[in-house]
């Protein structure tokens, strides 16, 4: 993942976030028949836990009722990056409780981040509704 460092991370400062080269990197799956976000972002989540958090369906209809613009316009790199930038969003607006998640979690030898902890919670309230 060129130009993305292995410290990477959506929980940085916006501007720490490596963006273009994110954004070129989900570029590269664009001609993939059979790959969307969903497919693309769970391959790459393993390799950048931090940073890439798990687009599936229900992620993406989760963002889609925040930022309704998110899945229309640009490129495929594009749409994924708005995405993102939405799910960064509410990872900001978390960061405290996802933090303290991860600590508890953590003193119990489990290792999440806290992009992994957040797809769970949108799964549980999904899962929920």
């Amino acid at each position: 993942m060129n130009g993305i460092g292995p410290d990477a991370s959506l929980m940085h400062a916006w501007r720490a976030v490596p963006w273009i080269p994110l954004t070129q990197l989900f570029d590269g799956f664009a001609d993939i028949r059979g790959v969307g976000f969903s497919k693309m972002t769970k391959a790459l989540h393993r390799k950048q836990p931090a940073l890439i958090p798990m687009l599936d369906s229900f992620v993406q209809a989760y963002l889609a009722t925040d930022e309704p613009e998110t899945a229309s316009g640009g490129s495929f790199g594009e749409r994924g990056i708005a995405l993102v930038r939405s799910y960064k969003r509410d990872l900001d607006r978390n960061a405290r409780a996802l933090r303290e998640l991860k600590s508890g979690l953590s003193s119990r030898g489990v290792s999440l981040s806290e992009v992994r902890i957040l797809d769970i919670v949108i799964w549980s309230v999904i899962a929920g509704a």
